[in-house]
């Protein structure tokens, strides 16, 4: 009867503090720490509860620059008490593994006999003929001189499956062949095995709450939401999460002002040729509205302040924003309004203007002398 597959992980700082280090530094992963050359990591125990269990697959994920090393040994055991210690009894395995007054050489050697194999860097490896109920496993890193290895996730599956029990008994008969058939299948197999795995977790994909920056991005694909490099992760946190709203709205006054005030963070003033329309006169005051917002029905004007830290200068992203949210065939001004009253110009009392407001000049490298004349009474100095 086939059995259930499960697994053990590690892909949180909770879960690698459980393990012992040595010149490692654990923080939401495991990274070789400065001070040392080569920093040793032992993972917690796992208990797969049955003898002789067959291990399946290990998948590390992670980085390693150029330079750096990384490897990783697997131990396997049915009991977790090896050897006698000073008072004849047995010695538990964990407390090998943490004893600081012994020195790796010396753990190495008592543990030597649970070894079972050795991998560089095991991204995805098969643990063929690897029986236990008990795994551990030690990881040895070891950084260049301007580059650290990271690794975030490791992952050991069981029990073993392989798609050698589905073929007629035949195919198993000679133990040479039969290992050699085991692997060669095993290379579609985790093809297959990942693929499942990712088709059985769309759902996740779909919840965009779980904020991680490739689901998002691959989300706000999906819904089309074009430039998705110019939207930081919270800004695209909120498209994909209103996705819905915003796209029954597209096309409309609501859409534009809501994107465009997501991206630039200040609300913007949008103004319609029919807004202007019944100010017209055939004179001086029809041509100044004209020239400052629309003189197309299909045209509109954007305004929104422009700020010190430089958003305004972001003008090609904010067309890709607009054009995303903008009717179709329409054109739009974008006008950026500045800190200055002018007349015939855009000023706007409390929005870009305001009255009575006083700042003492002042050399800081960010004021400016206004456009008032500056005189002084020179008697008056004596």
């Amino acid at each position: 009867m086939r059995r259930n597959r499960k697994y053990f992980i590690l892909n949180k700082g909770s879960d690698f503090s459980r393990g012992s280090a040595a010149g490692i530094r654990v923080d939401g992963g495991i990274s070789p720490d400065t001070d040392y050359r080569c920093g040793i990591y032992y993972t917690e125990i796992f208990d797969s509860r049955e003898r002789m269990m067959a291990w399946h697959r290990l998948t590390v994920t992670g980085t390693m620059p150029k330079g750096t090393r990384v490897c990783a040994e697997v131990y396997t055991s049915d009991s977790l008490f090896c050897g006698k210690g000073n008072d004849g009894a047995a010695v538990f395995v964990l407390d090998i593994i943490t004893d600081c007054a012994k020195t790796q050489e010396e753990k190495d050697e008592i543990l030597r006999s649970f070894l079972r194999a050795s991998f560089d860097f095991p991204e995805d490896v098969l643990l063929f003929g690897i029986y236990g109920r008990y795994l551990w496993l030690k990881i040895t890193m070891c950084p260049a001189v301007d580059a650290f290895p990271v690794i975030k996730k490791i992952r050991v599956c069981f029990p073993k499956q392989t798609w050698l029990s589905y073929l007629p008994e035949v195919y198993g008969a000679d133990p040479k062949s039969a290992s050699f058939l085991e692997r060669y299948l095993g290379i579609f197999q985790t093809i297959y095995e990942d693929m499942t795995d990712r088709i059985d977790s769309m759902a996740q994909l779909l919840e965009p709450s779980l904020e991680r920056e490739e689901e998002l991005l691959c989300l706000a694909d999906w819904f089309s939401f074009e430039g998705t490099e110019i939207w930081n992760k919270k800004q695209l946190l909120y498209l994909v999460k209103n996705a819905m709203r915003i796209y029954q709205s597209r096309g409309t006054v609501a859409c534009l002002n809501e994107l465009v005030g997501l991206y630039t963070g200040t609300q913007p003033l949008l103004v319609e040729y029919h807004a202007i329309l019944p100010y017209f006169d055939a004179g001086i005051v029809e041509r100044t509205l004209k020239e400052l917002y629309t003189s197309s029905h299909f045209e509109f004007a954007l305004l929104f302040t422009g700020e010190r830290d430089g958003r305004e200068r972001n003008l090609f992203g904010l067309e890709r924003v607009i054009e995303m949210a903008k009717p179709a065939h329409m054109k739009c001004r974008i006008i950026v309004l500045r800190q200055y009253i002018f007349l015939n110009r855009h000023s706007y009392l409390g929005i870009n203007s305001v009255l009575g407001q006083y700042r003492p000049f002042c050399l800081d490298g960010l004021s400016a002398v206004s456009f008032s004349a500056i005189s002084s009474d020179i008697n008056a100095r004596s």
